[in-house]
């Protein structure tokens, strides 16, 4: 099914906060010279990669008679309606209407979206165009020493919400995966948890090393981006948890290794780690996809306690960001 992109911006607004960077799609989805299509953030959206190797991304829709763009093919950088063979550009434009001859009408421009690329992700501005934007989110522990291989995603009938409060939560470690990551984790604890810009960080309180930092520090960084560097220096679990729309969700999941030694080893090991990966998910799908799936920054009859910490810190920054998109 086919949406008007302006309508869903207007009703979806008020869950995803705006004037952030949002990771929607890996980088290895978009094959050059190739369209796809996506829902993200409650929107359709035709994304291509052009034959210079660009990212766009328009609506997913051809203002002329409905037909979904992610069903034709890239020409000359612009897609290609599959209908009737209108072409547009990555700013939207209408740039050839065959039927037309050689004018391309003004009233047939499609809306397009701003389109970053970095850290192989596509990442979509979720805000009003501006003359200059912010820097993408990302973690300075992951540079360059460290490598990852192969596309992991998982969609899930979850809410973005409640995916990173699943990623949040210390203690369904012991119960949710007592098979697995959870094996010989107490449950009880302590949680602590701060807030610095866009960042926030959890950690075990009661988990210390003898110089009183934690032992593991998870974080998450607004809007999306989550990182868990359980094998210290060594290996980090990376999560983008993108909107599909409300209630659903994709998750690309990525283990970085950092190199080692022997050429090819540290992919390997990643490819490995995916794969364990995809058994811890499959648990907290099980027990998270049985929870509400509304926005949970609004909940009123959930009661949390202290192990919740990182998860009221994560709500609280949620309403504050939404309502300064409202105000604004």
């Amino acid at each position: 099914m086919i949406r008007c992109i302006k309508p869903c911006i207007e009703t979806e607004a008020s869950l995803f906060p705006r004037d952030h960077w949002y990771a929607i799609v890996d980088s290895r989805e978009l094959r050059r010279g190739k369209v796809i299509g996506a829902r993200r953030l409650g929107v359709d959206l035709a994304i291509w990669r052009d034959e210079a190797g660009q990212v766009h991304a328009t609506a997913d829709r051809c203002p002329h008679r409905g037909a979904s763009l992610s069903l034709g093919r890239v020409r000359g950088g612009c897609v290609e309606c599959p209908f009737h063979g209108f072409r547009f550009d990555g700013a939207g434009r209408c740039v050839a209407a065959p039927c037309n001859g050689d004018e391309a009408p003004r009233h047939l421009d499609v809306q397009a979206q701003v389109l970053r690329e970095a850290h192989e992700f596509v990442w979509l501005w979720w805000g009003e165009p501006r003359a200059s934007y912010p820097e993408l989110p990302w973690f300075p522990e992951l540079d360059a020493a460290y490598v990852h291989a192969g596309l992991m995603a998982i969609e899930a009938p979850i809410d973005w919400m409640r995916a990173v409060e699943n990623q949040l939560d210390w203690a369904h470690l012991p119960f949710v995966h007592r098979t697995t990551i959870g094996v010989g984790v107490a449950p009880a604890m302590e949680v602590g948890a701060a807030v610095e810009g866009d960042r926030l960080d959890t950690w075990q309180a009661n988990r210390v090393r003898p110089d009183g930092t934690p032992e593991l520090k998870i974080s998450l960084v607004f809007p999306n981006i989550w990182i868990n560097p359980f094998g210290g220096r060594w290996q980090t679990g990376m999560i983008a948890f993108v909107p599909i729309e409300a209630g659903r969700s994709r998750l690309y999941v990525r283990t970085y290794q950092r190199r080692l030694g022997i050429p090819g080893l540290a992919g390997l090991v990643s490819r490995v780690m995916n794969q364990f990966n995809k058994i811890i998910l499959g648990q907290d799908i099980r027990v998270v996809r049985s929870q509400p799936q509304a926005p949970t920054h609004e909940l009123k009859d959930e009661r949390l306690v202290q192990s919740d910490l990182a998860i009221a810190l994560f709500r609280k920054e949620l309403r504050r960001r939404l309502s300064q998109a409202v105000s604004g």
